[in-house]
């Protein structure tokens, strides 16, 4: 038996939070498209970030954004099950279009790849996006278990792109896996990690 996705939804990219693989949504929600991103440019835009609570379970993801930048407190934890994560738009001109898509995650791998960006880029400038070379990853021991750590440099600033430019390259209708909420749209899933293929292009990084 076969049924059609139901509905259509973010183009969006995930990193497996345990070997820092990259993977993209397809229009026909199959499979996710492994991509080699080592030497690849990055560009985000920082300001349009959120940062919020997530929970991923079998049947979906719940994604409670905070009201305030940082103020965890501000907006309360909605069950123990929820992780702070974080969801931003990305953009790499060696992706098939959509070249933006959404990475929306709370493993250890996104939001310290996200957090250690933001920190080196500093104050950025009103309408423009950061934009990074990323130059590979590392398989790190976090307490008694293990994280991919995404290393990178970032670009001159006179590099840095506009967020307008986004734009012309959203797809935002592009259908994805579907409007029904499976936790594979959210970014890293902990309890369904990248093998294969993405253990491969990781392995590659080193």
């Amino acid at each position: 038996m076969h049924f059609p996705t139901n509905g259509a939804g973010r183009p969006f990219v995930r990193i497996d939070g345990r070997s820092g693989g990259f993977a993209l949504s397809v229009p026909d929600g199959g499979d996710l498209e492994i991509v080699e991103m080592r030497d690849k440019l990055l560009d985000l835009n920082l300001a349009g970030a959120q940062q919020g609570w997530l929970r991923l379970s079998t049947e979906g993801a719940d994604w409670v954004a905070l009201e305030t930048l940082d103020d965890w407190a501000g907006t309360p934890r909605p069950s123990a099950d929820h992780a702070p994560g974080v969801c931003i738009d990305v953009m790499s001109i060696d992706w098939p279009e959509p070249k933006v898509r959404q990475l929306r995650g709370s493993s250890r791998a996104i939001t310290g790849f996200i957090a250690r960006i933001a920190e080196a880029a500093g104050a950025v400038p009103d309408g423009n996006a950061v934009r990074v070379r990323l130059t590979g990853a590392r398989v790190v021991k976090i307490g008694k278990g293990t994280s991919a750590e995404i290393d990178f440099e970032i670009a001159p600033r006179d590099k840095w792109p506009a967020v307008a430019t986004f734009d012309a390259h959203r797809g935002d209708d592009a259908p994805t896996d579907g409007a029904s909420g499976t936790s594979k749209a959210f970014g890293d899933m902990p309890d369904s990690p990248l093998d294969g293929p993405a253990k491969a292009a990781a392995d590659a990084w080193a």
